[in-house]
């Protein structure tokens, strides 16, 4: 009586192992690995607790975008983590999970110190990274037809970049965030456009994009989506709410020879006296020390702070877009005989961070101060500027260069307001440098 049984269980267990295996390969799917960062974390994340609600586990591998987008067509790989719906025209056997996962910017990046604003019309070679849509729709319609070199990753179009063997890079915002060009002060950007992503199965998988919906759609819902962005750091840009013509602006600038002159002239006062008259009916210039001029912006008391550098770190300020002029360098004055008293500073705080030193600091109201101490050897040196030498000194000083010349923007106050004054300004200031431009190749031609 066993034996037939047992006979008859052993056959119905071979007839379920293939259902079985089935089923636990479908509990896992394969996507080409996404780049590194934490707004490709924040998507694959959103992913995998969208499918862990559906039982299914996610893998990645490494490959090309386009070899990527080839095995996902033919099945190989479950389909694209996020891509835009240009996608649909090329890969019809991917089928849309209909929910917008995230947005993002294209971008156009380039070296301010190469070609001023930058703008596209008079970059001759642009790279970017082969099989992104979205930016071959981009340079597709460019008016004009530059040097195009398409490297199959992020990392290449850096180098290309920073090597100077291109002109621009286009790139999404992301790309731009998670790579070294970010803490590169001398570059500029220009947004190109805002795409929308949306994850894609290969049509074996369609039956589970119903579900998937659901779960993705209850996720934006509940507020984890914004939990998953707050966690990986993905901050969604700030909307600029429109402000009314201010009837006065108040610029405030600290003393700087040349560029920030205490009459009023200088380089960056010409700027300021043509970028913002174009949006206020009168402007206020005020020149005061550093932490005054500070001081004044961070108490609301001016609108705007003119020529500050990036790393001078400046709490509740967000900078221009654009850097308006360069800084100059900044030396270590000292005596031929040093000496063992303090270094003396007048100019801004982070002047103090260029100095390797366990010496004490001490702060003066004037570049002049500082320089009188130290000729009477009370101080051991001085941090300043070139420019700001006396001219009553006989004795030779020593000198060691801390900084190379760095950008230098308008600050304004991190509130509605700021963002607002700010965008006027970044558009106002483009925009004249273009009609600038414009006018001056006319010239040319006449």
């Amino acid at each position: 009586m066993k034996s037939p049984l047992r006979f008859c269980f052993l056959l119905l267990l071979a007839g379920l192992l293939p259902m079985t295996s089935l089923a636990f390969s479908e509990q896992k799917l394969t996507f080409r690995a996404p780049e590194e960062g934490p707004f490709t974390q924040y998507v694959t994340a959103v992913l995998e607790e969208a499918y862990g609600k559906l039982g299914i586990e996610l893998e990645y591998i490494e490959l090309p975008r386009l070899r990527g987008e080839q095995l996902a067509t033919e099945g190989t790989i479950a389909g694209e983590l996020g891509r835009t719906a240009l996608l649909e025209d090329k890969r019809r056997h991917l089928r849309r999970v209909p929910f917008p996962l995230f947005t993002f910017d294209i971008i156009a990046v380039a070296d301010r110190r190469n070609c001023g604003y930058c703008p596209l019309s008079e970059m001759e070679s642009l790279a970017y990274v082969n099989g992104m849509d979205s930016i071959t729709k981009l340079v597709d319609n460019l008016p004009y037809e530059p040097s195009i070199v398409t490297p199959i990753d992020i990392e290449q179009v850096v180098k290309l970049l920073d090597s100077g063997r291109i002109q621009m890079a286009f790139m999404g915002d992301f790309q731009f965030e998670n790579s070294e060009l970010k803490d590169n002060p001398h570059l500029i950007t220009h947004k190109l456009s805002t795409e929308v992503g949306f994850h894609y199965l290969n049509e074996d998988h369609a039956r589970r994009i119903p579900q998937l919906t659901y779960h993705l759609q209850t996720m934006h819902a509940n507020g984890r989506m914004k939990e998953l962005r707050e966690q990986y750091g993905v901050t969604l840009e700030t909307p600029v709410k429109p402000i009314k013509r201010p009837d006065q602006l108040t610029v405030v600038g600290a003393l700087h020879q040349g560029l920030l002159n205490a009459d009023g002239t200088g380089k960056l006062w010409s700027l300021a006296k043509s970028v913002f008259p174009t949006f206020t009916s009168r402007l206020n210039t005020v020149v005061s020390s550093w932490q005054r001029s500070i001081q004044l912006l961070q108490e609301g008391r001016a609108d705007a702070l003119i020529g500050v550098r990036p790393d001078q770190k400046i709490k509740n300020i967000i900078l221009s877009k654009y850097h308006i002029a360069y800084d100059d360098s900044i030396f270590l004055f000292t005596l031929e005989e040093p000496n063992d008293g303090p270094i003396c500073v007048s100019g801004p705080r982070f002047m103090q961070t260029l100095v390797d030193t366990d010496q004490p600091f001490y702060r003066a109201s004037n570049s002049l101060d500082c320089f009188a101490l130290l000729d009477m050897e009370r101080v051991s040196a001085v941090i300043d500027y070139k420019d700001n030498l006396p001219d009553w000194t006989e004795k030779p000083y020593k000198k060691q260069q801390l900084s190379d010349p760095q950008p230098l923007f308008v600050a304004f106050s991190d509130n509605n307001r700021g963002r607002a004054l700010r965008q006027l300004f970044d558009n106002t200031l483009f925009e004249q440098t273009i009609e600038r431009k414009a006018k001056q190749q006319i010239n040319e031609r006449l």
